[in-house]
């Protein structure tokens, strides 16, 4: 019976009724809802996103082709748009850092760069993927192909080799 009135709510959407597509909002509200929260994992975002999946679906229901299909239909518009607004949030990082980039000092940096430059491979690359780019140990292991105790030890081992090059650097 839901599937009937569905499809009279929206056919009747499709002739401009706006009390029924309204209604068509309201029914899929929790689930749509639900499946917009699991994506963006943040209320505000949410709310925008479903807002413009509705102001989408309502500028365009006349495109649908097939009135038993809006399920789809209204799922593909709320991950589209969930899909933007992650690039968004994505672009907003990217430019938040590239703005802190420019206020950083470099030269405060540049010794640690070039003590960093004069580490073996070996102690330079787990550091790089641990503390740089993020990695755990248990990643960079897999990553390089030893054991998680390995990338342990070399990090230790790289720490403290990079504290010798940077005392002697600053002390002379």
């Amino acid at each position: 019976m839901k599937i009937d009135v569905n499809l009279d709510l929206v056919k009747k959407a499709k002739k401009g009724d706006a009390s029924a597509f309204i209604q068509l909002c309201e029914n899929y509200q929790i689930v749509l809802y639900n499946s917009a929260y699991k994506l963006l994992k943040n209320e505000n975002d949410v709310v925008d996103c479903i807002q413009e999946t509705e102001i989408q679906a309502w500028q365009s229901i006349n495109q649908l082709k097939k009135d038993n299909t809006f399920n789809t239909w209204f799922f593909r518009i709320m991950i589209n748009k969930a899909k933007n607004i992650l690039r968004r949030r994505v672009e907003e990082i990217e430019i938040e850092e590239k703005h802190s980039q420019i206020w950083f000092d470099k030269n405060r940096f540049e010794p640690l760069s070039e003590a960093l430059n004069k580490l073996s491979e070996e102690h330079k690359i787990p550091l790089v993927l641990h503390y740089y780019a993020g990695f755990s140990y248990k990643e960079i292991a897999e990553q390089l192909a030893i054991s998680p105790n390995t990338v342990r030890t070399r990090v230790a081992r790289g720490k403290t080799k990079l504290k010798y090059l940077l005392e002697e650097e600053y002390n002379g």
